[in-house]
Protein backbone atom coordinates (compact mmCIF):
# COMPACT_ATOMS: atom_id res chain seq x y z
CA UNK A 1 0.00 0.00 0.00
CA UNK A 2 1.26 3.79 -0.95
CA UNK A 3 -0.29 5.42 2.99
CA UNK A 4 2.74 3.83 5.14
CA UNK A 5 5.72 3.81 5.30
CA UNK A 6 8.15 1.09 4.11
CA UNK A 7 8.11 -2.00 6.19
CA UNK A 8 11.12 -4.58 6.12
CA UNK A 9 8.87 -6.12 6.07
CA UNK A 10 7.22 -4.48 7.67
CA UNK A 11 6.58 -3.72 8.81
CA UNK A 12 5.00 -5.09 7.98
CA UNK A 13 2.21 -6.69 8.66
CA UNK A 14 1.10 -8.92 6.02
CA UNK A 15 -0.04 -13.72 4.14
CA UNK A 16 -1.55 -15.56 1.38
CA UNK A 17 -4.08 -17.41 3.52
CA UNK A 18 -6.57 -19.46 1.52
CA UNK A 19 -10.05 -21.16 3.06
CA UNK A 20 -8.48 -24.81 1.97
CA UNK A 21 -11.69 -25.67 3.94
CA UNK A 22 -14.27 -23.55 4.74
CA UNK A 23 -17.77 -23.97 7.07
CA UNK A 24 -14.96 -26.61 8.36
CA UNK A 25 -13.63 -26.21 12.35
CA UNK A 26 -10.24 -26.23 12.29
CA UNK A 27 -8.81 -27.53 15.43
CA UNK A 28 -6.06 -26.11 17.64
CA UNK A 29 -3.04 -28.26 17.56
CA UNK A 30 -1.52 -28.94 20.86
CA UNK A 31 0.64 -25.98 21.75
CA UNK A 32 4.67 -26.22 21.61
CA UNK A 33 6.00 -25.15 25.18
CA UNK A 34 10.21 -24.28 24.86
CA UNK A 35 11.95 -26.29 27.62
CA UNK A 36 12.58 -24.13 30.49
CA UNK A 37 16.19 -22.22 29.63
CA UNK A 38 18.81 -22.88 32.26
CA UNK A 39 21.76 -19.94 32.42
CA UNK A 40 25.27 -21.40 31.65
CA UNK A 41 26.53 -20.90 35.05
CA UNK A 42 24.67 -20.76 37.98
CA UNK A 43 24.57 -16.97 39.23
CA UNK A 44 26.21 -16.36 42.65
CA UNK A 45 24.51 -16.39 45.80
CA UNK A 46 22.27 -13.10 46.58
CA UNK A 47 23.48 -10.95 49.07
CA UNK A 48 20.81 -10.36 51.51
CA UNK A 49 19.94 -6.65 50.71
CA UNK A 50 17.39 -4.78 53.27
CA UNK A 51 13.99 -4.56 52.21
CA UNK A 52 12.89 -0.64 50.90
CA UNK A 53 9.79 0.83 52.77
CA UNK A 54 6.26 -0.96 52.28
CA UNK A 55 5.64 2.63 50.25
CA UNK A 56 8.72 2.32 47.96
CA UNK A 57 8.19 0.01 44.87
CA UNK A 58 10.63 -2.34 44.38
CA UNK A 59 13.10 -3.40 41.53
CA UNK A 60 12.44 -6.46 39.37
CA UNK A 61 14.36 -8.90 40.17
CA UNK A 62 17.54 -9.41 37.84
CA UNK A 63 16.58 -11.64 34.73
CA UNK A 64 18.44 -15.01 34.38
CA UNK A 65 17.76 -15.14 30.63
CA UNK A 66 18.30 -11.97 29.11
CA UNK A 67 17.56 -11.48 24.76
CA UNK A 68 18.81 -8.40 23.63
CA UNK A 69 17.65 -6.94 20.01
CA UNK A 70 19.53 -4.39 18.08
CA UNK A 71 17.24 -2.28 15.72
CA UNK A 72 18.05 0.32 13.52
CA UNK A 73 16.40 3.96 14.43
CA UNK A 74 12.56 3.26 15.41
CA UNK A 75 9.82 4.42 14.25
CA UNK A 76 7.51 4.08 17.03
CA UNK A 77 4.55 6.66 17.35
CA UNK A 78 2.84 4.12 19.85
CA UNK A 79 2.45 0.70 21.49
CA UNK A 80 -1.29 0.90 21.52
CA UNK A 81 -1.99 -2.57 19.38
CA UNK A 82 -4.70 -0.79 17.68
CA UNK A 83 -3.04 2.29 16.75
CA UNK A 84 0.32 1.09 16.21
CA UNK A 85 1.32 1.16 12.04
CA UNK A 86 4.87 1.81 11.84
CA UNK A 87 7.82 -0.40 10.93
CA UNK A 88 9.49 -1.08 14.53
CA UNK A 89 5.90 -2.45 16.94
CA UNK A 90 4.98 -5.71 15.51
CA UNK A 91 7.39 -7.56 16.37
CA UNK A 92 6.67 -6.11 19.78
CA UNK A 93 2.84 -6.25 19.89
CA UNK A 94 3.40 -9.90 18.73
CA UNK A 95 5.20 -10.59 22.11
CA UNK A 96 2.91 -8.76 24.26
CA UNK A 97 -0.38 -9.30 22.33
CA UNK A 98 -2.04 -12.64 20.49
CA UNK A 99 -4.47 -13.02 17.62
CA UNK A 100 -7.91 -15.63 17.41
CA UNK A 101 -5.81 -16.72 14.26
CA UNK A 102 -2.12 -17.29 13.57
CA UNK A 103 0.56 -18.74 11.08
CA UNK A 104 1.50 -22.11 11.42
CA UNK A 105 4.54 -23.69 11.97
CA UNK A 106 6.11 -21.27 14.36
CA UNK A 107 5.35 -18.62 11.40
CA UNK A 108 7.48 -20.80 8.73
CA UNK A 109 4.31 -21.37 6.54
CA UNK A 110 2.59 -18.11 5.25
CA UNK A 111 -0.05 -19.68 3.13
CA UNK A 112 -2.76 -20.58 5.25
CA UNK A 113 -3.37 -19.66 9.06
CA UNK A 114 -4.87 -21.76 11.69
CA UNK A 115 -6.54 -21.01 15.24
CA UNK A 116 -4.61 -19.22 18.20
CA UNK A 117 -6.82 -17.81 20.51
CA UNK A 118 -9.56 -19.54 18.69
CA UNK A 119 -9.83 -23.10 19.84
CA UNK A 120 -11.84 -23.23 15.98
CA UNK A 121 -13.52 -21.25 13.33
CA UNK A 122 -16.07 -21.41 10.91
CA UNK A 123 -16.60 -19.12 7.41
CA UNK A 124 -19.84 -19.40 5.75
CA UNK A 125 -20.00 -21.30 1.86
CA UNK A 126 -20.34 -17.48 0.60
CA UNK A 127 -17.33 -16.14 2.83
CA UNK A 128 -19.40 -14.07 4.74
CA UNK A 129 -19.81 -14.87 7.90
CA UNK A 130 -16.98 -15.83 10.35
CA UNK A 131 -17.56 -18.07 13.31
CA UNK A 132 -14.65 -18.47 16.14
CA UNK A 133 -15.27 -20.77 18.97
CA UNK A 134 -12.61 -19.20 21.65
CA UNK A 135 -10.06 -21.27 23.87
CA UNK A 136 -10.96 -21.53 27.65
CA UNK A 137 -7.61 -21.82 29.15
CA UNK A 138 -6.65 -18.51 28.08
CA UNK A 139 -6.15 -15.77 30.79
CA UNK A 140 -4.47 -11.97 30.50
CA UNK A 141 -1.33 -11.19 32.02
CA UNK A 142 -3.90 -9.45 35.25
CA UNK A 143 -5.24 -13.03 35.57
CA UNK A 144 -9.02 -12.14 33.91
CA UNK A 145 -10.21 -14.95 32.07
CA UNK A 146 -9.96 -14.23 27.78
CA UNK A 147 -14.04 -13.81 27.04
CA UNK A 148 -15.46 -13.05 23.92
CA UNK A 149 -16.38 -9.41 24.78
CA UNK A 150 -12.95 -8.90 24.69
CA UNK A 151 -12.36 -9.62 21.19
CA UNK A 152 -15.66 -7.52 20.88
CA UNK A 153 -14.31 -4.52 22.82
CA UNK A 154 -10.89 -4.86 21.06
CA UNK A 155 -11.97 -4.88 17.16
CA UNK A 156 -14.87 -2.31 18.09
CA UNK A 157 -12.01 0.01 19.64
CA UNK A 158 -9.88 -0.84 16.58
CA UNK A 159 -12.62 0.60 14.10
CA UNK A 160 -13.87 3.35 16.29
CA UNK A 161 -10.54 5.07 17.18
CA UNK A 162 -10.21 6.06 13.83
CA UNK A 163 -6.54 5.67 13.52
CA UNK A 164 -4.05 4.59 10.76
CA UNK A 165 -5.38 1.25 10.49
CA UNK A 166 -8.92 1.15 11.42
CA UNK A 167 -9.94 0.23 7.92
CA UNK A 168 -8.83 -2.93 8.77
CA UNK A 169 -12.38 -3.42 10.33
CA UNK A 170 -14.16 -0.34 9.30
CA UNK A 171 -14.20 -1.33 5.60
CA UNK A 172 -15.25 -4.85 5.99
CA UNK A 173 -17.17 -5.40 9.05
CA UNK A 174 -20.70 -5.21 8.96
CA UNK A 175 -21.28 -6.45 12.25
CA UNK A 176 -19.49 -8.30 15.73
CA UNK A 177 -21.12 -9.83 18.43
CA UNK A 178 -20.75 -12.42 21.18
CA UNK A 179 -22.71 -15.04 20.84
CA UNK A 180 -21.86 -16.30 24.03
CA UNK A 181 -18.73 -15.95 26.28
CA UNK A 182 -16.75 -17.82 24.50
CA UNK A 183 -18.04 -17.36 20.79
CA UNK A 184 -17.74 -14.43 18.27
CA UNK A 185 -19.43 -14.11 15.72
CA UNK A 186 -18.25 -11.71 12.72
CA UNK A 187 -20.41 -10.56 9.54
CA UNK A 188 -18.74 -9.14 6.87
CA UNK A 189 -20.18 -5.65 4.70
CA UNK A 190 -19.28 -8.27 1.64
CA UNK A 191 -17.93 -11.57 0.90
CA UNK A 192 -14.30 -11.90 1.46
CA UNK A 193 -12.07 -15.06 1.79
CA UNK A 194 -8.81 -12.79 2.73
CA UNK A 195 -10.32 -12.23 6.54
CA UNK A 196 -9.07 -14.73 8.19
CA UNK A 197 -5.34 -13.34 6.40
CA UNK A 198 -6.41 -9.99 7.70
CA UNK A 199 -6.75 -11.26 11.69
CA UNK A 200 -3.37 -12.53 11.57
CA UNK A 201 -2.74 -8.69 11.65
CA UNK A 202 -1.45 -7.55 15.21
CA UNK A 203 -3.49 -4.69 14.86
CA UNK A 204 -6.13 -7.18 16.01
CA UNK A 205 -4.70 -8.13 19.10
CA UNK A 206 -7.32 -9.08 21.74
CA UNK A 207 -6.90 -6.94 24.74
CA UNK A 208 -8.53 -7.21 28.06
CA UNK A 209 -11.64 -4.92 28.18
CA UNK A 210 -11.87 -4.79 31.82
CA UNK A 211 -8.10 -3.18 32.36
CA UNK A 212 -8.38 -1.20 29.32
CA UNK A 213 -11.68 0.10 30.35
CA UNK A 214 -10.17 1.55 33.94
CA UNK A 215 -7.82 2.66 31.66
CA UNK A 216 -9.65 4.83 30.22
CA UNK A 217 -10.26 3.21 26.92
CA UNK A 218 -13.31 2.72 25.64
CA UNK A 219 -14.85 1.10 21.93
CA UNK A 220 -17.49 3.25 22.05
CA UNK A 221 -18.43 5.16 18.94
CA UNK A 222 -16.68 8.59 19.51
CA UNK A 223 -14.02 6.44 21.21
CA UNK A 224 -11.68 8.87 18.43
CA UNK A 225 -11.98 11.89 21.04
CA UNK A 226 -13.47 9.80 24.36
CA UNK A 227 -10.64 7.27 24.77
CA UNK A 228 -7.78 7.90 26.99
CA UNK A 229 -6.15 4.52 27.08
CA UNK A 230 -3.55 4.92 24.54
CA UNK A 231 -0.66 6.57 27.05
CA UNK A 232 -0.91 3.41 29.83
CA UNK A 233 -0.65 1.13 27.17
CA UNK A 234 2.63 3.25 25.76
CA UNK A 235 3.92 2.21 29.10
CA UNK A 236 2.05 -1.16 30.19
CA UNK A 237 0.25 -4.64 28.11
CA UNK A 238 -3.07 -5.91 28.60
CA UNK A 239 -2.98 -8.59 26.79
CA UNK A 240 -2.33 -12.54 26.96
CA UNK A 241 0.86 -12.50 24.96
CA UNK A 242 4.13 -14.44 26.59
CA UNK A 243 5.45 -11.55 27.80
CA UNK A 244 4.54 -7.92 29.00
CA UNK A 245 5.80 -4.36 28.49
CA UNK A 246 7.71 -3.16 31.52
CA UNK A 247 9.44 -0.19 29.72
CA UNK A 248 9.20 2.28 26.93
CA UNK A 249 11.89 4.92 26.23
CA UNK A 250 11.65 6.44 22.82
CA UNK A 251 14.81 6.82 20.89
CA UNK A 252 16.18 4.13 23.59
CA UNK A 253 14.92 1.28 24.21
CA UNK A 254 12.14 -1.39 24.67
CA UNK A 255 11.81 -3.56 27.76
CA UNK A 256 9.73 -6.80 28.44
CA UNK A 257 9.11 -9.19 31.39
CA UNK A 258 7.69 -12.48 31.02
CA UNK A 259 4.15 -13.32 31.68
CA UNK A 260 3.69 -15.14 34.54
CA UNK A 261 -0.14 -15.97 33.91
CA UNK A 262 0.90 -17.19 30.01
CA UNK A 263 -1.12 -20.20 29.12
CA UNK A 264 0.58 -21.62 26.37
CA UNK A 265 3.45 -22.75 29.67
CA UNK A 266 7.12 -21.67 29.71
CA UNK A 267 8.32 -18.41 28.65
CA UNK A 268 11.85 -18.34 26.81
CA UNK A 269 13.44 -15.49 28.41
CA UNK A 270 13.34 -14.06 31.77
CA UNK A 271 13.38 -10.22 29.84
CA UNK A 272 13.63 -9.02 26.44
CA UNK A 273 15.15 -5.35 25.52
CA UNK A 274 14.91 -3.94 22.16
CA UNK A 275 17.51 -1.92 22.41
CA UNK A 276 18.06 1.11 19.31
CA UNK A 277 21.40 1.48 17.71
CA UNK A 278 20.94 3.46 14.97
CA UNK A 279 24.65 3.42 13.41
CA UNK A 280 25.25 0.56 11.54
CA UNK A 281 28.87 -0.12 12.37
CA UNK A 282 28.42 0.44 16.25
CA UNK A 283 25.17 -2.30 16.37
CA UNK A 284 27.37 -4.84 13.99
CA UNK A 285 30.27 -3.91 16.80
CA UNK A 286 27.93 -4.53 19.55
CA UNK A 287 26.94 -8.08 18.54
CA UNK A 288 30.21 -8.95 17.71
CA UNK A 289 31.31 -8.19 21.81
CA UNK A 290 28.16 -10.25 22.54
CA UNK A 291 26.17 -6.88 24.28
CA UNK A 292 22.79 -7.89 22.14
CA UNK A 293 21.62 -11.14 20.71
CA UNK A 294 20.08 -9.94 17.50
CA UNK A 295 20.87 -7.46 15.38
CA UNK A 296 18.55 -5.83 12.61
CA UNK A 297 18.90 -4.09 9.74
CA UNK A 298 22.99 -4.57 9.28
CA UNK A 299 23.74 -3.48 5.27
CA UNK A 300 24.98 -5.81 2.87
CA UNK A 301 28.99 -5.10 3.81
CA UNK A 302 28.40 -6.10 7.39
CA UNK A 303 25.94 -9.11 7.17
CA UNK A 304 29.07 -9.95 3.95
CA UNK A 305 31.96 -9.68 6.94
CA UNK A 306 29.65 -12.07 9.23
CA UNK A 307 29.52 -14.79 7.17
CA UNK A 308 31.43 -17.74 8.09
CA UNK A 309 31.77 -16.96 11.39
CA UNK A 310 30.83 -19.94 13.48
CA UNK A 311 29.22 -17.81 16.59
CA UNK A 312 26.56 -16.31 14.47
CA UNK A 313 23.62 -17.11 12.18
CA UNK A 314 22.35 -15.45 9.16
CA UNK A 315 18.54 -15.58 8.87
CA UNK A 316 17.35 -14.50 4.95
CA UNK A 317 13.51 -13.98 4.58
CA UNK A 318 11.81 -12.96 1.59
CA UNK A 319 9.29 -9.95 2.30
CA UNK A 320 6.45 -9.04 0.54
CA UNK A 321 7.44 -5.56 -0.20
CA UNK A 322 8.21 -4.60 -3.84
CA UNK A 323 9.42 -1.81 -6.02
CA UNK A 324 7.78 -1.84 -9.60
CA UNK A 325 7.97 0.34 -12.77
CA UNK A 326 4.57 2.08 -13.83
CA UNK A 327 3.94 3.23 -17.24
CA UNK A 328 0.28 5.68 -17.95
CA UNK A 329 -1.98 4.35 -20.61
CA UNK A 330 -3.03 7.95 -21.08
CA UNK A 331 -1.84 9.29 -24.95
CA UNK A 332 -1.95 12.78 -23.43
CA UNK A 333 0.69 12.12 -21.12
CA UNK A 334 2.68 10.25 -23.39
CA UNK A 335 1.28 9.28 -26.89
CA UNK A 336 3.87 6.04 -27.55
CA UNK A 337 3.02 4.56 -23.87
CA UNK A 338 -0.51 4.82 -25.12
CA UNK A 339 0.51 1.35 -26.95
CA UNK A 340 0.57 -1.54 -25.08
CA UNK A 341 3.18 -2.92 -28.05
CA UNK A 342 5.73 -0.04 -26.58
CA UNK A 343 5.14 -0.69 -22.87
CA UNK A 344 5.52 -4.40 -23.57
CA UNK A 345 8.95 -3.35 -25.45
CA UNK A 346 10.10 -1.26 -22.14
CA UNK A 347 9.39 -5.06 -20.98
CA UNK A 348 11.71 -7.01 -22.62
CA UNK A 349 14.29 -4.38 -22.59
CA UNK A 350 14.62 -4.37 -18.74
CA UNK A 351 17.46 -6.21 -17.57
CA UNK A 352 16.38 -7.98 -14.33
CA UNK A 353 19.69 -9.91 -13.97
CA UNK A 354 21.64 -6.68 -13.96
CA UNK A 355 19.50 -5.12 -11.59
CA UNK A 356 19.31 -8.15 -8.98
CA UNK A 357 22.36 -9.55 -9.02
CA UNK A 358 24.17 -6.54 -10.52
CA UNK A 359 22.95 -3.69 -8.69
CA UNK A 360 21.89 -5.34 -5.28
CA UNK A 361 24.05 -8.32 -5.40
CA UNK A 362 21.45 -10.91 -4.82
CA UNK A 363 19.92 -9.52 -1.96
CA UNK A 364 16.50 -9.73 -3.58
CA UNK A 365 14.06 -11.60 -5.52
CA UNK A 366 12.85 -10.20 -9.01
CA UNK A 367 9.30 -9.59 -8.76
CA UNK A 368 7.17 -11.27 -11.21
CA UNK A 369 4.09 -9.51 -11.41
CA UNK A 370 1.97 -7.55 -8.74
CA UNK A 371 1.47 -10.07 -6.47
CA UNK A 372 4.74 -11.51 -4.11
CA UNK A 373 5.63 -14.22 -4.54
CA UNK A 374 5.06 -16.30 -1.78
CA UNK A 375 1.27 -16.01 -2.02
CA UNK A 376 -1.70 -17.37 -3.59
CA UNK A 377 -1.64 -17.85 -6.87
CA UNK A 378 2.32 -16.38 -7.65
CA UNK A 379 5.12 -18.24 -9.54
CA UNK A 380 8.04 -16.88 -9.89
CA UNK A 381 8.13 -18.50 -14.19
CA UNK A 382 5.63 -15.75 -14.87
CA UNK A 383 8.47 -13.31 -14.76
CA UNK A 384 9.65 -11.59 -17.74
CA UNK A 385 13.07 -12.36 -18.94
CA UNK A 386 15.09 -9.77 -21.31
CA UNK A 387 15.35 -10.26 -25.06
CA UNK A 388 16.35 -6.76 -26.84
CA UNK A 389 15.17 -8.01 -30.13
CA UNK A 390 11.47 -9.07 -29.07
CA UNK A 391 11.56 -5.13 -27.45
CA UNK A 392 13.39 -3.64 -30.88
CA UNK A 393 10.62 -5.57 -33.28
CA UNK A 394 7.45 -4.47 -30.79
CA UNK A 395 8.85 -1.07 -30.97
CA UNK A 396 9.14 -1.24 -35.04
CA UNK A 397 5.94 -3.25 -35.21
CA UNK A 398 4.24 0.17 -33.01
CA UNK A 399 6.08 2.51 -35.62
CA UNK A 400 8.43 3.43 -33.32
CA UNK A 401 11.70 1.67 -34.88
CA UNK A 402 13.56 4.89 -34.06
CA UNK A 403 12.69 5.43 -30.93
CA UNK A 404 11.58 7.67 -29.01
CA UNK A 405 11.74 10.16 -25.51
CA UNK A 406 10.39 9.46 -22.48
CA UNK A 407 10.54 11.41 -18.82
CA UNK A 408 10.58 9.34 -15.85
CA UNK A 409 10.08 11.57 -12.67
CA UNK A 410 10.78 9.97 -9.94
CA UNK A 411 11.45 10.38 -6.03
CA UNK A 412 15.15 11.62 -5.64
CA UNK A 413 17.51 10.33 -2.77
CA UNK A 414 14.75 7.76 -1.73
CA UNK A 415 15.30 4.08 -1.25
CA UNK A 416 12.86 2.16 -2.70
CA UNK A 417 11.84 -0.82 -0.40
CA UNK A 418 14.69 -0.09 1.59
CA UNK A 419 16.83 -1.91 -0.43
CA UNK A 420 18.23 0.55 -3.58
CA UNK A 421 18.30 4.33 -4.19
CA UNK A 422 15.44 5.39 -6.65
CA UNK A 423 18.52 7.45 -8.34
CA UNK A 424 20.52 4.30 -8.89
CA UNK A 425 17.36 1.97 -10.09
CA UNK A 426 16.64 4.53 -12.42
CA UNK A 427 19.73 5.04 -14.12
CA UNK A 428 19.78 1.42 -14.76
CA UNK A 429 16.51 1.58 -16.48
CA UNK A 430 17.87 4.82 -18.33
CA UNK A 431 21.00 2.29 -19.46
CA UNK A 432 18.75 -0.52 -20.31
CA UNK A 433 16.34 1.49 -22.62
CA UNK A 434 18.70 3.19 -24.31
CA UNK A 435 19.97 -0.10 -26.09
CA UNK A 436 16.84 -0.58 -27.92
CA UNK A 437 16.58 3.40 -28.96
CA UNK A 438 14.48 4.90 -26.00
CA UNK A 439 15.71 7.91 -24.47
CA UNK A 440 14.69 8.35 -20.83
CA UNK A 441 15.19 11.66 -19.45
CA UNK A 442 15.45 11.34 -15.76
CA UNK A 443 13.85 14.27 -13.37
CA UNK A 444 13.99 13.60 -9.96
CA UNK A 445 11.93 15.39 -7.50
CA UNK A 446 11.18 15.65 -3.42
CA UNK A 447 9.34 12.80 -2.37
CA UNK A 448 6.62 14.04 -1.37
CA UNK A 449 6.26 16.19 -4.17
CA UNK A 450 6.18 13.48 -7.03
CA UNK A 451 3.94 11.02 -4.22
CA UNK A 452 1.64 13.91 -4.97
CA UNK A 453 1.90 13.58 -8.23
CA UNK A 454 1.99 9.86 -8.96
CA UNK A 455 -1.52 9.87 -6.65
CA UNK A 456 -2.74 12.29 -8.93
CA UNK A 457 -2.24 10.47 -12.24
CA UNK A 458 0.39 13.24 -13.77
CA UNK A 459 3.44 11.24 -14.77
CA UNK A 460 4.03 8.93 -17.82
CA UNK A 461 6.17 6.74 -16.11
CA UNK A 462 7.98 6.23 -12.70
CA UNK A 463 9.24 3.89 -10.18
CA UNK A 464 7.52 2.83 -7.02
CA UNK A 465 7.38 0.69 -4.13
CA UNK A 466 4.17 -1.12 -2.35
CA UNK A 467 4.15 -2.39 0.96
CA UNK A 468 1.78 -5.26 2.78
CA UNK A 469 -0.71 -4.53 4.96
CA UNK A 470 -2.08 -8.21 5.13
CA UNK A 471 -0.98 -11.30 3.59
CA UNK A 472 -3.62 -12.17 0.85
CA UNK A 473 -3.07 -11.73 -2.74
CA UNK A 474 -6.53 -9.32 -2.28
CA UNK A 475 -4.02 -6.75 -0.84
CA UNK A 476 -2.52 -6.25 -3.81
CA UNK A 477 -5.16 -7.48 -6.87
CA UNK A 478 -8.08 -4.99 -6.54
CA UNK A 479 -5.43 -2.22 -6.30
CA UNK A 480 -4.01 -2.67 -9.63
CA UNK A 481 -6.64 -4.64 -11.13
CA UNK A 482 -9.89 -2.56 -10.75
CA UNK A 483 -10.72 1.23 -12.65
CA UNK A 484 -9.92 3.75 -10.41
CA UNK A 485 -8.61 1.59 -7.47
CA UNK A 486 -5.33 3.23 -6.00
CA UNK A 487 -2.83 2.13 -8.41
CA UNK A 488 -4.73 1.54 -11.20
CA UNK A 489 -6.30 4.77 -11.37
CA UNK A 490 -2.37 6.36 -11.33
CA UNK A 491 -1.60 4.95 -14.34
CA UNK A 492 -5.15 5.37 -16.28
CA UNK A 493 -5.16 1.09 -15.99
CA UNK A 494 -8.74 -0.37 -17.20
CA UNK A 495 -8.99 -3.75 -18.15
CA UNK A 496 -12.77 -5.50 -16.91
CA UNK A 497 -11.57 -8.91 -17.43
CA UNK A 498 -8.59 -8.24 -14.66
CA UNK A 499 -10.99 -6.09 -12.91
CA UNK A 500 -13.61 -8.94 -12.02
CA UNK A 501 -11.16 -12.12 -11.62
CA UNK A 502 -9.66 -9.71 -8.97
CA UNK A 503 -12.88 -8.68 -7.18
CA UNK A 504 -14.22 -12.31 -7.54
CA UNK A 505 -11.65 -13.93 -5.91
CA UNK A 506 -11.96 -12.46 -3.28
CA UNK A 507 -15.58 -14.10 -2.88
CA UNK A 508 -14.39 -17.70 -3.60
CA UNK A 509 -13.73 -19.78 -0.66
CA UNK A 510 -11.78 -23.06 -2.93
CA UNK A 511 -8.16 -21.91 -2.60
CA UNK A 512 -7.33 -23.96 -5.88
CA UNK A 513 -10.15 -21.85 -7.82
CA UNK A 514 -8.64 -18.58 -6.02
CA UNK A 515 -5.16 -19.70 -7.17
CA UNK A 516 -6.13 -19.98 -11.06
CA UNK A 517 -8.04 -16.32 -10.60
CA UNK A 518 -5.15 -14.79 -9.23
CA UNK A 519 -3.00 -16.26 -11.61
CA UNK A 520 -5.16 -15.21 -14.32
CA UNK A 521 -4.93 -11.46 -13.18
CA UNK A 522 -1.03 -11.44 -13.28
CA UNK A 523 -0.95 -12.64 -16.67
CA UNK A 524 -3.27 -10.11 -18.18
CA UNK A 525 -1.27 -7.17 -16.29
CA UNK A 526 1.79 -9.03 -17.66
CA UNK A 527 0.25 -8.23 -20.92
CA UNK A 528 -0.76 -4.88 -20.53
CA UNK A 529 2.59 -3.87 -19.38
CA UNK A 530 1.30 -1.09 -17.05
CA UNK A 531 2.77 -2.28 -13.69
CA UNK A 532 5.96 -4.18 -14.24
CA UNK A 533 7.49 -5.77 -11.63
CA UNK A 534 10.70 -5.24 -10.37
CA UNK A 535 12.31 -5.76 -6.96
CA UNK A 536 11.41 -7.77 -3.75
CA UNK A 537 13.71 -7.23 -1.32
CA UNK A 538 14.90 -10.27 1.35
CA UNK A 539 15.49 -9.33 4.53
CA UNK A 540 18.61 -10.70 6.42
CA UNK A 541 18.59 -10.64 10.33
CA UNK A 542 21.90 -11.30 12.05
CA UNK A 543 21.99 -13.88 15.18
CA UNK A 544 23.95 -15.60 17.90
CA UNK A 545 24.94 -19.09 16.82
CA UNK A 546 23.24 -20.20 20.58
CA UNK A 547 19.54 -18.88 19.55
CA UNK A 548 17.09 -21.97 18.30
CA UNK A 549 14.02 -20.78 16.19
CA UNK A 550 14.84 -17.07 14.76
CA UNK A 551 12.55 -17.23 11.99
CA UNK A 552 11.64 -14.78 10.13
CA UNK A 553 7.92 -13.82 8.58
CA UNK A 554 6.80 -10.77 7.18
CA UNK A 555 3.54 -10.53 9.34
CA UNK A 556 5.06 -9.77 12.89
CA UNK A 557 8.93 -10.25 12.07
CA UNK A 558 10.06 -12.64 14.77
CA UNK A 559 7.84 -14.67 17.23
CA UNK A 560 10.14 -14.48 20.19
CA UNK A 561 7.60 -17.12 22.15
CA UNK A 562 8.96 -19.82 20.26
CA UNK A 563 12.88 -18.42 20.00
CA UNK A 564 15.06 -19.93 22.80
CA UNK A 565 18.88 -20.13 23.34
Amino acid sequence: MSNKTIRPSSLILALSLALAACAVPQATPAPQQPAPQQPAEQPPAAQPTPQPPAEQPTQPPQAANVLVVGLPKADTRTLDPHRQYEITPPQIMRATYETLVTLPDKGKTIDRVEPLLAESFEVSEDALVYTFKLRSDVKFASGNPLTAEDVVFSFKRLGNLQDNPAWLFNDHVASIEAADERTVKITLKEPNAAFLAMLVSPNFAVVDSKVVREKGGTDADNAKEADKATDWLDSNSAGTGPYILKEWKRGEQVVLERNPNYWRGNVPFDRIIFREIPDDAARQQALERGDIDIAVGLDVDAIKRLQGNADFQIIVGNTLDMTYLALTTNAELSKPLADKRVRQAIKFAIDYDGIINGLLGGTALQLPTIIPLGLLGTDPALAPKRDVEKAKALLKEAGYENGFELTMVYPGERKLSNVILADTLVAKLQEDLAEVGIKLNLEPRDATTWRADYRGGKLAATVADWTPDFLDPHGWAPAFAVEGASAAKRVYYVNKEAEKLALDAAKTTDAAKRAEMYRKVQEIILDDAVFIGLIQPKVQIVASAKLKDVIYNPVYFLDYYFMSR
